[in-house]
């Protein structure tokens, strides 16, 4: 069983006072209304119960399970229809961000009648994915693939006839619907947020080589310098790359740190995740640079340990739950509509200050 939600974490996630999420969830004034429906939809992805009589269903024009009759061919009498999704298995360990992505798709597929089935692909697999020999693909009515696979991973699950919505990534030369979260626009505001508050030597903290939302942050930075009016010259960004999930990240973090001169020095550091900026944040005290005063941190994700490090992290929220809520709403429309083009949903990602930059 889950753990209980609370009001404050629900605060914490979105960077406003636990008064302002009491007001929301119970309906009383003093809250606007963009605000009430950003609360009350945030509150119902990390699973807390809304007590409001009138809240909406998260979707109203989409196919439910009970609506699905006997003789459909993707049901059988006392059998559920069910979504499959793929995921790759280093995913599953303590990874907050696709925690929460996988409790958005259970959220969503609850709500909707349908079960879901988790399938781990472990590293190394072979590019070719097919379904489960234990599984009845007549009841599955799509698949979902999280994270980044081969293209020829998308390729085999496409040729299945089943409908397709992979998460997280984008494949440009196969038709295939996608949910995805803004990484380019996450990067450029993190950066320009530091940028900002008069930061003129950066720092940017990420592994190309993990997944493609850090190249795209990357980006995003790079292009929130080429946006600065005035001499490209007064402005620097550097990258550091950096191991991240292997044994000896923690280590190459120390010793970049620990070789930072008073010439080198950054004014602030953008990080690829919140992890990253987490793991930073220690570093830098122990070698007695103080944060903020001295260099300003800026994570991505917002997962819910960076409201509560010291400093708070300061962060870009991104789609966590909504990703895997869009994703079951995108397969269902596809089911509904299969001749239709194909979709990129992109979500947007909003700026949480707090105490670190």
């Amino acid at each position: 069983m889950s753990p209980k939600v609370s009001m404050q974490q629900i605060a914490d996630r979105l960077g406003m006072s636990k008064f302002t999420v009491s007001q929301a969830l119970s309906g009383k004034s003093g809250v606007s209304e963009d605000n009430r429906l950003r609360i009350q939809e945030t509150a119902k992805a990390m699973g807390y119960t809304l007590q409001q009589k009138h809240t909406q269903p998260m979707s109203t024009n989409l196919p439910a399970a009970s609506h699905l009759s006997d003789g459909d061919p993707l049901v059988k009498t006392g059998i559920s229809p069910y979504i499959l999704i793929w995921i790759q298995s280093s995913y599953l360990e303590d990874n907050p961000f696709w925690g929460k992505v996988l409790a958005g798709i259970a959220t969503a597929s609850k709500e909707l009648g349908y079960e879901h089935l988790i399938v781990p692909i472990a590293p190394h697999h072979q590019p070719q994915l097919q379904m489960p020999s234990y599984l009845d693909p007549s009841h599955c009515i799509g698949q979902l693939l999280a994270g980044t696979f081969p293209a020829q991973s998308v390729i085999s699950l496409k040729q299945s006839g089943l409908p397709l919505v992979l998460i997280d990534h984008h494949e440009s030369l196969i038709e295939v619907d996608c949910v995805l979260n803004n990484n380019l626009d996450a990067g450029k505001m993190a950066c320009q947020r530091l940028l900002s508050a008069g930061a003129k030597r950066v720092i940017f903290i990420g592994d190309d080589q993990f997944a493609v939302s850090f190249k795209e942050r990357w980006w995003g930075c790079r292009m929130a310098l080429e946006d600065m009016a005035g001499p490209s010259e007064h402005y620097h960004l550097k990258k550091w790359q950096i191991a991240y999930g292997e044994p000896h990240m923690l280590h190459q973090l120390e010793r970049k740190v620990a070789a930072l001169t008073p010439e080198t020095m950054p004014d602030g550091f953008v990080c690829a995740n919140d992890h990253l900026a987490l793991a930073l944040l220690p570093i830098l005290k122990r070698n007695g640079i103080d944060v903020p005063a001295q260099i300003k941190v800026i994570g991505l994700d917002n997962i819910e340990a960076a409201a509560y490090a010291t400093p708070a992290l300061s962060t870009i929220e991104l789609g966590k739950e909504f990703l895997g809520i869009r994703a079951v709403e995108t397969l269902l429309y596809r089911l509904q509509h299969p001749g239709r083009q194909v979709e990129k949903v992109v979500l947007s990602a909003r700026f949480i200050a707090r105490d670190s930059g």
